[in-house]
C-alpha cells in the first residue's frame, strides 16, 4: 500500500515497540534491500554535545560553496521533516513519500528474515534514500547516539568530526569519559581524516590511539588556537590559528562552546580543501556567519530557549547566563526526561533563575511537572508546576516580569513544543 507522509512516520514511530537493534545489522540489511545507487561524500560526526551546531554550520558552508547539500540530524524539534533537510530546507512531504514507502516495504520484508529495524534504523535508511533521491553533492550526518554501534556507522565518510565529550547515556555509553569517548572514536575509519573538538588528556589519548589503529590522520584541536575572541549575547567574532589563520570568523550561535564549535568547522573545511572540495575561504566565512540551529540559546523577545538536557550542556548554558544575564531577573522554565536528570543538573539548572516553573514535556520518557518541581523543593528550591506548556510560559513570564528574561531549558522536547507555541516556524 502506498503511505502518506503522515502515515510513513507514523510507522516509523511505532517501531519503537517491536524495533530490536543489533549492532549496524538492521541497517546494512535495510540500505542492501534498497540498493542505494547514488554514493555522495559524508561528513560524519559524533560527540555529545555540539555535535548538532557543528553539522548545521558544515552544512551551511558547503552550500554556500555552491553545493547541493543533505543534512541528517536528531531529534527534531516540531517535525519529523526537520531531521533530513535538503539545501537547509526539511525535505517536503511529496519526497518523504516517495522515499520512505520503499524502506518501510523493505522492513516489512525483513521482518520475515526475523530483523526489526529500529526507528532510529528506518530514519537512517530514509535519510540516506532521500539524499540519493535528491542526488546531493554532499551529506553532513549526524550521529545518533555514541558512535560505534550507530546506525549512521553505516556511511563511508570523506572527513570524521568528533565535537565535546561528557556523561551522557551513561547505562548504554559506559559511565567514564573515556569510556564514552571509546564508543565515540568507533566512528574512525581506515585511512580517513578525524577533526577532534578540544578535550581532556585521558578523552585525546583515546582519539590517539583509535586513529593510530585505523591509519586515520588525527587533528587534535586544542583551545588556544583561538586566539582571539569577542562574546556578545548574539554571538562571537573569533580569530583561529590552524594551518590557515582564520581572522574575524563570526559566528552566529550564542556561547563560548560555539567558539570551539566553529574551530571544529573551521578544521574540517581544511581538510575538505586540501581533499580537493570546491571551497573557498569566503564561502567558510559566509556559511559559518549565516549558520543557524533553534533551541541552542535561541532569542523569542525575553525568552532564551536552550536544549540543554545533560550535565554538560547545562553548565555552557550557566556560562551563558552568568556572563551576558547576571544583571537581570530570570525565570527558569524547565521540563526534562527522567533518566537525564543527575542531582548535579538539578542543581545546575537551579542555579539558573530567580524563580522556577516546571512542566511535562511531551514524551513517554518525561517526568512530570509535579515530581520535577518536588526535586527542586528537595534542594530548597521552591518550583511552580503548571499543567501545560503554554500555561507555563504565561506562569514564567508574568514572574519574570516585563524587565526580565524567562530561560527555557531541560529537554530539547520541551524546546519543540515551546517553538510551537511561541509560533516559531521550522521550515
Amino acid at each position: 500500500m502506498m503511505r502518506n507522509a503522515a502515515e510513513v512516520i507514523d510507522t516509523i514511530h511505532a517501531a519503537h515497540g517491536t524495533g530490536d537493534k543489533h549492532g549496524l545489522r538492521n541497517t546494512k540489511a535495510l540500505l542492501s534491500h534498497l540498493a542505494l545507487c547514488h554514493q555522495v561524500p559524508v561528513i560524519h560526526v559524533a560527540g555529545t554535545n555540539g555535535k548538532g551546531s557543528t553539522c548545521a554550520m558544515l552544512e551551511s558552508v558547503l552550500r554556500h560553496a555552491g553545493m547541493r547539500t543533505g543534512l541528517y540530524t536528531s531529534p527534531f524539534l516540531q517535525a519529523y521533516n526537520e531531521r533530513m533537510r535538503i539545501d537547509g530546507l526539511p525535505v517536503d512531504d511529496d519526497t518523504l513519500v516517495r522515499c520512505g514507502n520503499p524502506v518501510l516495504d523493505a522492513a516489512e520484508t525483513l521482518h520475515a528474515q526475523d530483523i526489526h529495524p529500529t526507528p532510529f534504523e528506518l530514519g537512517t535508511a530514509l535519510a540516506l534514500s532521500i539524499f540519493a533521491d535528491q542526488q546531493v553533492d554532499v551529506a553532513v550526518v549526524e550521529v545518533g547516539l555514541g558512535g560505534r554501534l550507530d546506525p549512521t556507522n553505516v556511511v563511508e565518510p570523506a572527513v570524521c568530526a568528533i565535537t565535546a565529550i561528557g556523561m551522557d547515556h551513561m547505562a548504554i555509553l559506559g559511565d567514564t569519559l573515556t569510556a564514552i569517548a571509546g564508543e565515540k572514536a568507533g566512528i574512525i575509519k581506515e585511512n580517513v581524516p578525524v577533526v577532534v573538538h578540544p578535550a581532556e588528556p585521558e578523552v585525546e589519548e583515546v582519539f590517539r590511539a583509535a586513529a593510530e589503529e585505523k591509519h586515520a590522520p588525527l587533528k587534535q584541536l586544542q583551545q588556544g588556537m583561538i586566539v582571539s575572541a569577542q562574546e556578545d549575547l548574539r554571538g562571537s567574532v573569533i580569530t583561529v590559528q590552524l594551518e590557515n589563520l582564520w581572522e574575524d570568523i563570526r559566528v552566529p550561535l550564542p556561547g563560548k562552546h560555539q567558539q570551539r564549535n566553529a574551530m571544529t568547522v573551521l578544521a574540517v573545511c581544511e581538510e575538505l580543501m586540501r581533499q580537493g572540495f570546491a571551497i573557498t575561504p569566503e564561502s567558510v566565512r559566509a556559511g559559518i556567519a549565516a549558520a543557524k540551529w533553534p533551541a541552542r540559546l535561541e532569542w523569542c523577545g525575553n525568552i532564551l530557549l536552550d536544549g540543554a538536557h545533560n550535565a554538560q550542556g547545562v553548565a555552557m548554558l550557566q556560562d551563558y547566563v552568568h556572563t551576558n544575564l547576571s544583571d537581570k531577573r530570570r525565570v527558569l522554565l524547565t521540563g526534562v526526561l527522567t533518566e537525564k536528570l543527575g542531582d548535579d543538573m538539578l542543581a545546575e539548572l537551579a542555579s539558573l533563575a530567580d524563580d522556577i516553573v516546571t512542566v511535562t514535556p511531551d514524551s513517554y520518557r518525561a517526568m512530570t511537572g509535579a515530581e520535577l518541581a518536588e526535586r527542586f523543593a528537595a534542594i530548597g528550591r521552591t518550583a511552580h508546576p503548571c499543567a501545560s506548556v503554554s500555561e507555563g510560559v504565561l506562569k514564567a513570564q508574568s514572574l519574570a516580569g516585563s524587565e526580565g528574561i524567562v530561560v527555557a531549558a531541560g529537554s530539547l522536547y520541551l524546546m519543540g513544543e515551546l517553538r510551537t507555541v511561541l509560533q516559531l516556524p521550522w521550515r
